[in-house]
């Protein structure tokens, strides 16, 4: 019953917020929408059978047109990260024609569409550093509550809590790597928040977010938590815009995480942890190191397949590629477990460039963004820059392990990036206030 009082509380609030108060609380509601997955949870036959986030979509195109006039000045194509995400669509589009799964493949290319829609929108409504900041309110959120409903179930399946993912991400890792890069995100506002209320819902939602990943049990993030948090404590080590008492704080949050992570941390967590450095592949039973040779099948299979063989293209081609030797369990058709081989497999060559350059596009922008805010003395805004890259690193190296081209939380971030872009280069360029 809490999680049906929650989730109509969010609802409504957000849909009142959004026409009332500020048009972004729109796609906050979205994230929020997307993690609490009222379609799939246990407590789903209590809420009326509706696609909430397409209510919420439309609520967003509404207000788009509502504050047409007002946000139009927002180019998309002015965002250089945009402008590949588009190329990495069309591609996708164009590799239809070709796919090895046609009906598959055009059904994933739909929901594709439909993400980049959403975020385009998005992207529009945010427009200032206030918004910036309610859209990461509400990823944290939503994360918060794939940590609470971990808290509640525990491990039901073995060393592992299963059945808490979302539409797009189902399974344990891929809910997992949505939520990893959120923990940098609650540091960072734990440590700029004036507040001691918004400090201590911070800490909270950061212990929710760390216990549900030990639960879930991903070595992927927790590789990806460990490479955004010192990303972040490095920055603010050695990062040349210091203020007092910055260096002894990154120590102390060091320590103290560290502390924190061990008082979590099981004996289960620390076997599957340990299972990392396992590099041998076994012929009778797939492991992890497996996933080397369904990498190294998939650059085989781009020597012949060069433009991509579209949606599940690997999976489908599997069988000719992968070594006989190399048990793969139930069956030949297996998926080729990263997104690098995933672009390579699905829109080939081409389509991995285009994904690395929006990447690499990505975090440049807010390079960009850096260098202004610490011209203009900015600390606050500069680190939230640094969180935000931390976090894009975090779904970086949770996505080297699983197939994650067409994950929401992928364009969410992509889209973080592109509104601070906006809000902290574009418009100050022209001189419009980033603050409003």
């Amino acid at each position: 019953m809490l999680n049906v009082l929650m989730f109509y509380s969010i609802l409504f609030l957000g849909f009142i917020g959004s026409l009332t108060r500020n048009p972004v609380y729109a796609f906050a509601l979205y994230e929020a929408v997307y993690f609490f997955n009222p379609e799939q949870r246990w407590w789903g036959s209590m809420v009326p059978d509706f696609s909430y986030s397409f209510f919420v979509v439309l609520l967003m195109i509404f207000l788009l047109i509502v504050n047409f006039k007002r946000v139009k000045e927002n180019s998309l194509l002015k965002i250089p990260q945009f402008r590949w995400m588009y190329v990495i669509l069309t591609l996708y589009g164009i590799a239809y024609f070709y796919s090895a799964l046609p009906d598959e493949h055009y059904e994933a290319l739909v929901y594709f569409l439909k993400l980049i829609v959403i975020v385009s929108i998005a992207y529009k409504l945010c427009d200032s550093a206030a918004k910036l900041n309610y859209v990461l309110y509400g990823y944290i959120f939503g994360a918060w509550y794939i940590g609470f409903v971990a808290y509640q179930l525990g491990r039901n399946s073995g060393d592992r809590v299963e059945g808490i993912g979302t539409v797009d991400s189902p399974d344990s890792n891929g809910i997992a790597a949505a939520i990893a890069p959120t923990l940098v995100m609650a540091l960072y506002y734990f440590l700029t928040s004036k507040n001691w209320i918004l400090k201590s819902l911070f800490v909270i939602a950061g212990v929710f977010i760390a216990n549900g990943l030990v639960l879930i049990n991903s070595r992927g993030a927790f590789l990806a938590v460990g490479a955004s948090i010192l990303f972040f404590m490095l920055h603010m080590y050695f990062s040349p815009f210091q203020r007092k008492y910055q260096k002894a704080t990154a120590i102390f949050i060091t320590v103290a995480g560290l502390a924190g992570a061990g008082s979590l941390m099981d004996d289960s967590f620390i076997e599957r942890m340990k299972s990392i450095e396992n590099i041998e592949v076994n012929e009778e039973q797939e492991s992890g190191a497996t996933r080397i040779e369904f990498w190294k099948a998939a650059f085989n299979m781009a020597k012949d397949h060069p433009f991509g063989a579209g949606n599940r293209g690997f999976d489908y081609y599997a069988p000719q590629y992968i070594p006989e030797n190399i048990d793969t369990g139930r069956g030949r058709n297996r998926s080729v477990h990263s997104t690098w081989f995933e672009a390579l497999s699905e829109i080939g060559y081409f389509g991995l460039l285009a994904l690395f350059i929006m990447l690499y596009t990505a975090f440049r922008s807010l390079n960009y963004c850096k260098k202004t805010l610490k011209n203009k003395n900015q600390a606050d805004e500069y680190f939230k820059m640094v969180a935000i890259q931390a976090a894009l690193l975090a779904f970086i190296v949770a996505m080297t392990f699983m197939n994650r081209l067409r994950a929401d939380v992928l364009y969410w971030l992509i889209l973080y990036s592109a509104c601070a872009y906006n809000v902290y280069v574009l418009k100050v360029s022209v001189g419009v206030d980033a603050k409003r």
